[in-house]
């Protein structure tokens, strides 16, 4: 299986990606010749793309399945001339401590099970068809704790006969699930089958050793490379690979599951090993994979008795000596047949060709005779010498003005007259159902109504071009449809004169400065406003890792903008990993204070928040946040645990606190909600995953928070409590309301021309006291002013 990879973590990992370990399941189909170095060098090239993504655990998935849509996308386009394509089904997790979290591309199947229960993955709606056929991707994200002893079963195309035993297994060991897999059917199968145990975290590829009863066709298996193996520090799973191939481990009926057939001779059949046989093919020679059955071509069959009648005499047959062949027999010979009558249709048809054929030769003799009088009469001869000649420079005139009139002519004909019909035909169709759509009561028949005039006006333009009818239909239907979704528009405007050289992982905004926090290599920078309404950087800000004093304070992991007063007098304070605090201002050097450890000591800190005054700092691997009282801006006193008997997960990415409530955001999408007692701390509780509520009727049919990517949470401007997710992919911050957890509103950047914002994801976002929006992609900073 050359799209199966098990990885530790590689010593380059990005910051984020150090613990993670890696399992790539990818399947390729269609009729473009893929060999099998290719198709391990995109599952091995995928996981590079994951390890070098820093930040968000989602935010690497997605990137290793674009570069997959990518790659076989600019392929599929290179051969489409020639009919050639390629489809990918990709499924990658992520192990992280007991933790995994992973994705689909595709409609495969997942299943987890526990020792009390298990679960299956499998969300086609939402997963979409593949990668490689279109610029958008579709991924499901899902997650779940893995236990020692627990199972998980990946699989592209499940087998009829898996489905009711899966969904009804119960816990098992490793070799009882396997073998009961081989038994169930004879199915071609390509699956992967997972066990985590206890151990130090080793990822260690099995290759089972079982010979199925049924001879396979033998070919030489292509070695494969397994990865370094670095000294593990964690619990981690074992992986099989499962496919009907003798050289990997078969899961096809076993000896025992298959019935003694009688000794008869079987031409040999070809299996179809593909994982989308569903799709169409075509019959062109590939390279398969070693790891793709191939059955042995069918032996030609010689010629026997049982020859056409009419090639053999019935009489000499049966008067033949005992000892001659029937086979050998001459053939009878036919009698030639002579040529037919033509039909009267076929005459007719014929004196009509000649008919044409005459008319056209005439026609060609008639305009020769014509050309061959006319042209002598351009030229001078003594026959025209009795008329008055014309001057040189009049003639030169001529000559300009003659061709100028001609194209102008037909400038103004075409642009009034020479509109494609084509064109015109789906203009008048957007108008018709423009018109229909505000008459329809349904939301969703008025969606799809707006969807139909875009689509419509689009097709108009790419045989024509845009005309001010055709821009001012489009403005209408996407006013339209972003009434029905709930969408403001906002325009952006770029924040500095050119790109920086930096991928920006968090921002915080005061309401004359913005600070930006390097991914790369956690240093915060300070930009300030500048004389042509956006920003440059302040080059006297000096906020970064470094030694200060008797301390050394690491990468920053997050940035908050202090209030104007504060005892240290500082404008930014940054926390590394470890605890050290680092209070930064223009024109100083930082200060370096560490937080008081507390009791159980650090694990690693992720992110801070503030909230009058209080300090809150999150340490996800431990579960846990701890809260400082402030004093001046300073957090000198040892901390409080935050929650009660009930404690986050370790995949929370970011949170945000009013009051005695405290919202977090999980590496999977989800958010959940912890409210602190003060009465008793031990009776704070948590609310694991809030739901969402989409108010808005167009999306009745439509699940927008499972196709969201969400990386950041945030207030919105003050005096507003509402919360904002940021959707990372489609470039939009939902606002919803606290407690009820009701959608607003979305803010995204307009379209068309006036959109400076490229399309990419986005890498932070922060909202300023004074409605300033925030969104850094693609190396730039850009800012939407009156933030509703």
């Amino acid at each position: 299986m050359p799209g199966l990879l098990a990885l530790m973590p590689p010593k380059t990992a990005a910051r984020g990606r150090e613990q993670d370990r890696l399992i790539v399941y990818l399947l390729l189909a269609g009729n473009s010749t893929i060999t099998t170095t290719e198709y391990k060098k995109l599952a091995e090239d995928a996981a590079n793309v994951y390890y070098q993504t820093p930040r968000a655990v989602t935010s690497a998935l997605r990137a290793a399945a674009d570069f997959v849509n990518k790659t076989l996308l600019e392929r599929n386009m290179s051969t489409s001339a020639r009919g050639q394509y390629a489809l990918a089904w990709l499924s990658l997790a992520s192990v992280r401590e007991s933790q995994c979290i992973f994705s689909i591309s595709g409609p495969m199947h997942m299943y987890w099970f526990g020792q009390n229960e298990s679960r299956h993955f499998f969300e086609p709606a939402i997963s979409g068809k593949g990668l490689g056929s279109s610029q958008t991707i579709n991924i499901h994200y899902a997650q779940t704790d893995l236990n020692a002893g627990d199972l998980l079963l990946f699989c592209g195309r499940l087998p009829n006969a898996w489905s009711t035993p899966l969904d009804e297994a119960k816990p098992s060991s490793f070799d009882a699930m396997r073998r009961r897999l081989i038994a169930l059917t004879g199915e071609d199968l390509n699956a992967v089958l997972v066990q985590s145990t206890e151990g130090m975290g080793a990822m260690n590829l099995f290759r089972g050793t079982a010979t199925p009863k049924v001879e396979a066709p033998k070919e030489e298996p292509i070695p494969q490379e397994e990865p370094a193996l670095p000294t593990p520090t964690e619990e981690l799973p074992a992986v099989e690979e499962i496919e009907s191939k003798p050289t990997a481990h078969v899961l096809q009926p076993s000896a025992y599951a298959i019935p003694p057939e009688p000794q008869e001779t079987h031409l040999p059949q070809e299996t179809n090993s593909d994982p989308l046989a569903h799709l169409p093919h075509k019959n062109t020679s590939r390279d398969f994979p070693s790891s793709i059955p191939r059955a042995k071509p069918k032996p030609p069959v010689e010629e026997t008795s049982a020859q056409p009648a009419a090639d053999v005499d019935e009489n000499e047959a049966e008067t033949a000596e005992p000892e001659i062949k029937q086979s050998e027999l001459p053939p009878k010979e036919k009698a030639p047949e002579g040529p037919r009558e033509p039909s009267q249709h076929m005459r007719q048809t014929a004196k009509t060709i000649v008919g044409f054929m005459q008319l056209f030769r005439n026609g060609s003799r008639s305009l020769g005779e014509k050309t061959r009088n006319f042209l002598p009469r351009l030229l001078p001869n003594s026959e025209s010498s009795d008329l008055p000649k014309t001057s040189d420079s009049a003639m030169f005139v001529i000559a300009l003005l003659v061709p100028l009139v001609i194209v102008t002519v037909l400038f103004v004909v075409y642009t009034k007259y020479g509109r494609n019909p084509q064109f015109e035909s789906y203009i008048q169709q957007a108008n018709q159902v423009s018109q229909q759509a505000p008459t329809l009561a349904n939301p969703i028949e008025q969606r799809e109504a707006w969807n139909q005039v875009i689509y419509l006006v689009s097709k108009a333009e790419e045989i024509y071009r845009s005309t001010p009818e055709s821009v001012t239909l489009r403005r209408t239907a996407e006013t339209n449809l972003d009434t029905l979704y709930g969408i403001t528009r906002m325009q952006f405007n770029p924040a500095f004169s050119a790109k920086l050289n930096i991928d920006v992982s968090r921002m915080a905004a005061s309401e004359k400065d913005l600070y930006l926090l390097n991914a790369e290599n956690g240093d915060a920078l300070r930009a300030i406003p500048s004389g042509n309404g956006g920003f440059e950087l302040d080059t006297t800000f000096t906020c970064k890792q470094g030694t200060y004093g008797d301390y050394q304070v690491g990468a920053l992991v997050d940035i908050l903008a202090l209030p104007i007063t504060n005892l240290i007098d500082a404008t930014l304070l940054g926390i590394d990993s470890n605890g050290y605090l680092l209070y930064c201002k223009p024109g100083a050097v930082p200060q370096a204070i560490p937080l008081p450890p507390p009791d159980t000591g650090w694990g690693h800190i992720t992110a801070i928040t503030m909230d009058s005054g209080n300090l809150y700092v999150l340490d996800a691997p431990k579960r846990a946040v701890w809260v400082y009282t402030g004093k001046e801006g300073t957090f000198i006193d040892r901390p409080y645990f935050f929650f009660g008997q009930q404690t986050p997960t370790q995949d929370v990415i970011d949170f945000i606190v009013s009051g005695d409530e405290m919202y977090m955001l999980h590496a999977g999408g989800r958010v959940s909600n912890c409210s602190y007692s003060r009465i008793d701390a031990s009776k704070s509780k948590c609310e694991e995953q809030v739901a969402l509520v989409n108010p808005f009727p167009a999306y009745q049919d439509t699940d927008l928070f499972g196709t969201a990517h969400f990386t950041q949470l945030i207030f919105a401007a003050p005096p507003d409590t509402s919360l904002l997710l940021l959707d990372a992919e489609s470039q939009t911050a939902m606002r919803f309301a606290p407690r009820t957890f009701e959608l607003q509103n979305q803010f995204r950047p307009t379209t068309g021309n006036g959109n400076p914002v490229p399309a990419g994801s986005v890498g932070a976002i922060a909202v300023s006291p004074d409605h300033v929006l925030y969104f850094a992609v693609d190396r730039q900073v850009y800012f939407a002013v009156n933030m509703p």
